[in-house]
């Protein structure tokens, strides 16, 4: 262990009662989890044969990487909530290291089926998450109102912890926590270890393909139309609130903390409104995160979910998200090579139609948004509208690949961070990979992309 994180612990220990440590995200907190398990693993407690060891609110990342440092010094029972109700028993008499969740813990609590003198200690390593109504807290109180154990809370989103008024005081108090521990990156002791071997940093700028950017600024659009909204209600102070602050993770978070003291007496659409700047805002996020289709999915999942009630999707800005991200995934055109635009709904607007039951073969009946010259061609009688795939690629790809195509120039950092040690081919494949792959996933989509749009589609 790093020296800051053996003060860390011993810091920690020293009150009986347990504490509350805030980490600066990316410090590890498995380790200090891990090896605070093996420390109260090997001193138990006043208890008759120590009590069991009970973690809450863990991840299976944060599982996973809890065992990978302990090894086999000390092993980890995972608790699922559908384990009978005897085997649970079984499990908390044996005094073992347990993963539990909230609920099966409060419940096995309340039918005495765990005494809380049988509990050693009690480790939370979500904190952030904790509140006054929150299960963490409800098991807290039922273990410290006849024993006085220790509760070692952790919580690695500092940023979370000041979010709303005293977050950090009341999660204290319903934690039942005295001592608070403060460890960002720049304290004394971290900052010494991290300096000495310092990681590599690698700036990745991915920019935005023309249909991207124009899904980005829809999107901005329409939360500028949702905080004009808001600013009817006069409930809410709007001045600070800018589209431009709509990048950043908090945004809704501010409007819902102004909103948390008189939550109960807004109407129905204030708090949907609320609730569609949390969606926009995902919207942004996960532009440049999912691939075309994955996020045409998530569009068409989000109207069917959320047309009846959300204010968003009636905005006119909208309408050009759904526009742009379809055109993205595919694109209607004739079977002549003639390109036909798609308006809002999806469908196609014809530019003309064939007449044919005419007795001239080839004969075509004109509407109101095509024109004929002298020199047009007679259409075929068997011209159709089929849908053509055009899928995106993520610019992603081609920031980390560079510009040579081979994979060179990105390093073996870049075949470390996607598991393959062969280069481009393992992770893109090859032209022939490449256009099999596209063959799959296309084919994977027809029946969503038939179900959406009722039109063929190109074999």
């Amino acid at each position: 262990m790093l020296a800051f994180e053996q003060q860390v612990l011993a810091d920690l220990v020293e009150d009986p009662n347990g504490g509350l440590v805030v980490l600066s995200s990316g410090l590890p907190l498995a380790s200090l989890a891990a090896t605070l398990l093996l420390h109260l693993h090997q001193t138990p407690g006043n208890a008759a044969g120590g009590g069991c060891l009970l973690v809450l609110s863990a991840t299976d990342t944060l599982k996973a990487r809890i065992r990978r440092r302990l090894q086999d010094k000390l092993q980890v029972h995972d608790v699922p909530p559908d384990l009978a109700a005897q085997q649970r028993a079984t499990l908390y008499a044996s005094g073992a290291a347990l993963f539990l969740s909230p609920r099966a813990l409060a419940a096995d609590l309340l039918t005495s089926r765990l005494l809380p003198s049988r509990v050693q200690a009690l480790l939370l390593l979500s904190a952030h998450r904790s509140t006054d109504t929150s299960s963490d807290a409800f098991i807290c109180r039922l273990l410290r109102q006849r024993n006085l154990l220790p509760v070692y809370a952790f919580s690695d989103c500092p940023h979370a912890m000041v979010a709303g008024f005293s977050k950090a005081e009341r999660t204290m108090k319903s934690l039942y926590v005295r001592r608070l521990h403060l460890w960002p990156r720049f304290h004394v002791l971290a900052a010494a270890d991290l300096e000495r071997a310092p990681p590599d940093v690698v700036d990745v700028r991915v920019p935005m393909t023309p249909p991207m950017r124009g899904i980005q600024a829809a999107v901005l659009a329409t939360m500028d139309a949702c905080l004009k909204e808001l600013r009817r209600t006069n409930k809410v102070d709007v001045e600070d609130l800018t589209v431009d602050k709509g990048l950043f993770k908090s945004f809704d978070e501010i409007v819902r903390r102004q909103l948390d003291p008189i939550w109960h007496t807004l109407g129905k659409k204030t708090k949907q409104l609320v609730a569609d700047l949390r969606t926009l805002r995902k919207l942004l996020d996960y532009l440049v995160r999912y691939d075309a289709v994955t996020y045409l999915k998530y569009l068409d999942t989000l109207r069917v979910s959320e047309g009846v009630r959300s204010v968003w999707i009636l905005a006119d800005s909208s309408h050009r998200i759904f526009e742009l991200a379809k055109r993205r995934v595919y694109q209607a055109v004739r079977t002549d090579g003639v390109n036909v635009s798609i308006d809002n709904k999806g469908t196609p607007t014809k530019k003309r139609k064939v007449a044919h039951n005419s007795t001239k073969k080839g004969k075509v009946t004109e509407n109101e948004d095509s024109t004929v010259g002298p020199n047009t061609q007679k259409a075929n009688t068997d011209v159709g509208i089929v849908l053509e795939e055009v899928l995106e690629e993520a610019p992603k790809w081609k920031v980390l690949w560079g510009g040579s195509g081979n994979g060179a120039d990105a390093g073996p950092w870049l075949r470390r961070w996607c598991g393959q040690s062969a280069g481009r081919r393992s992770v893109l494949g090859s032209k022939e990979g490449d256009r099999s792959s596209r063959e799959e996933r296309r084919f994977r989509d027809n029946s969503l992309l038939a179900l959406f749009h009722n039109f063929p589609l190109h074999k």
